[in-house]
């Protein structure tokens, strides 16, 4: 079964694709130039087919075997929970912010289990792993953004330690996401909070760049920045 996904994939690759993907994603997986939405429809067809025995296969440290890794477990229709161990597996080889963001929002049952993975992205919010810290970020960003959560949201934010560049941006990309949604209690925030100044700064120009920010809103909190 390796063989045989591994050779589909080099039959898709593209080598203009392939270039331009390694410009925008740092990473030292071995590439092969395959545009997501193919690698989204061959995870789809492996969840059909075999996806526990796919998950088991040596990935060989491919940039696409790895991303459909990620795609398979999250259109895989069971328990979070359940997959978890395959997960953090997953986690394990990511080194890219595109695997993450990719993947951690498809999951089919994290609105079914919030609670239960909210227990878990503050477990992972605490992690050495940049990777794994900004797939809770990312978690948090996509299923989490409601009025009622924002306290716990900002309480997270301002809880990570991990100094990763992805961390940073992923950290940042919550707060202006807040920002947008819900200005008053985010610009209230703002006012007020312990994220490093590099954080801090980078939330506040995120949410300026916003076209969902209104411009009297920007005015406010341009003055914010430290």
């Amino acid at each position: 079964m390796n063989n045989q996904i591994f050779n589909k994939l080099k039959t898709l690759s593209d080598d203009n694709y392939k270039a331009f993907n390694n410009k925008i994603i740092p990473t030292k997986q071995i590439t092969l130039g395959v545009r997501l939405p193919i690698l989204r429809k061959i995870a789809k067809e492996i969840v059909k087919d075999d996806a526990i025995n796919f998950l088991n296969l040596d990935k060989q440290n491919i940039y696409e075997m790895i991303m459909i890794e990620g795609l398979v477990l999250s259109y895989m229709n069971k328990p979070f929970k359940e997959l978890l161990p395959s997960i953090e597996c997953f986690l394990n080889k990511v080194d890219n912010w595109a695997q993450i963001d990719s993947t951690i929002c498809s999951f089919k049952n994290i609105k079914k289990e919030k609670n239960y993975i909210l227990d878990i992205v503050k477990i992972w919010i605490k992690s050495d792993n940049e990777f794994v810290v900004r797939a809770a970020l990312i978690i948090l960003l996509s299923y989490y953004i409601q009025e009622e959560n924002l306290f716990m949201i900002f309480k997270l934010s301002q809880s990570v330690k991990h100094k990763g560049y992805y961390v940073f941006m992923g950290n940042a990309w919550l707060i202006s996401v807040c920002m947008a949604k819900f200005p008053t209690k985010t610009i209230d925030f703002f006012k007020d909070n312990t994220l490093d100044i590099k954080t801090h700064n980078k939330a506040i120009q995120k949410s300026r760049e916003s076209y969902r920010v209104s411009h009297k809103d920007k005015v406010i909190i341009k003055l914010l920045v430290k």
